[in-house]
């Protein structure tokens, strides 16, 4: 069993998912009925909404794991790191099921998002991504309270959600609300610095850091340590590039890559992001082509959103992306390479492999 064992790592997802049902059914003062009724609306919840993505983030923890260690992981330690794999992909699930909702997407992974899917609704699905969010707090006091590391997964985990969830409330701000409706586009908040903020934010510390430093946690290295700090902070200044270029992918790729790679619709422009595409844009554009994105940028119409993806292809932006991913993939080379003890180095080349020249 290692870091590239999808299938070991997928039966201890069978393994959470089973403890959590399993609390469900010992649910005291429910009768059976409703006790049934429960197990089989999150016996449909859990497969759809947690597995199936590439489970990069969750496999990571593994590797990091397995690159501090510097040998092959006893059959506990890698059933522990799975788990707390499994609880990063769990806080994935939770964010894309608000997400969703959030951006009126209609697809996620190739499927209906959640909470189009039949007989779930939206108000479910709300609620659904909160008991997501617990079950990860269930997960880990079952498995680790007496880890002597476990107050310092705990404040991963809290301290990861509250960043992300800051992330996603610029990012769902990029154009305010006024009177519960949105307030007419003002292209001057879609700014380089603006995005910057909210892809750290939204992006680098769960898709990224997160995994990193639960490793170092497990490991036992003490962020308070002079040897734990200075691991803990390499880690966070080569996750935070890592973050922003694949933000910036992912961007790209809402706009010009086709759904049945991607595996969903993307939506950036008709919810008016603050996307790396339209700030770059509003930096090469004349006063005529300006005009596309202030009579199109985020309006749910397909002539419209045809319009600006037009707009992108004249500036050229794809190409600028495809040079702007080689001057990234050489910094993240160059600052690897730095990184000591020289074995931590294994783990970023990890991510970096998952990341580069990535199709979804």
């Amino acid at each position: 069993m290692s870091s590239t064992d999808k299938k070991a790592f997928l039966a201890i997802y069978k393994e959470i998912e089973a403890d959590i049902i399993t609390d469900i059914q010992n649910l005291p003062a429910l009768s059976d009925n409703v006790k049934k009724q429960l197990i089989d609306y999150y016996s449909k919840c859990l497969p759809y909404t947690v597995p199936g993505g590439k489970m990069t983030r969750g496999l990571t923890v593994i590797k990091g794991v397995e690159v501090l260690k510097q040998r092959a992981l006893t059959e506990q330690e890698y059933k522990d790191a799975a788990i707390l794999g499994w609880q990063v992909e769990w806080l994935q699930a939770f964010f894309l099921v608000a997400d969703d909702i959030m951006d009126a997407s209609i697809t996620r992974r190739g499927s209906p998002c959640w909470y189009k899917c039949p007989n779930v609704t939206q108000d479910n699905a709300i609620n659904d991504a909160l008991i997501l969010e617990n079950m990860i707090y269930q997960t880990l006091r079952r498995h680790f309270k007496s880890h002597p590391s476990y107050v310092q997964i705990l404040h991963l985990f809290i301290d990861t959600t509250f960043q992300t969830e800051v992330g996603q409330h610029i990012d769902t701000n990029g154009t305010p609300y006024a009177e519960g409706t949105r307030a007419p586009l003002d292209l001057t908040r879609f700014t380089l610095d603006r995005y910057q903020g909210c892809v750290r934010y939204k992006t680098c510390y769960y898709s990224f850091y997160l995994s990193c430093a639960l490793a170092l946690a497990y490991c036992g290295y003490d962020p308070d340590s002079e040897e734990g700090k200075a691991l803990y902070k390499k880690a966070e200044d080569v996750c935070m590039i890592f973050g922003e270029y694949f933000q910036i992918q992912d961007d790209v790729l809402d706009a010009f890559a086709p759904p049945e790679v991607l595996g969903k619709i993307g939506t950036d422009i008709e919810d008016a992001k603050c996307s790396w595409l339209v700030c770059k844009a509003l930096e090469l554009v004349n006063d005529e082509q300006k005009k596309v994105l202030e009579e199109y940028y985020g309006k749910h119409d397909p002539e419209g959103v045809q319009k600006v993806k037009d707009l992108y292809k004249d500036l050229e932006l794809e190409e600028l992306y495809h040079s702007y991913e080689e001057e990234q993939k050489k910094i993240c080379d160059e600052l690897i390479a730095k990184i000591e003890p020289e074995n931590f180095q294994d783990l970023f080349k990890f991510l970096l492999g998952k990341i580069y020249k990535r199709q979804k």
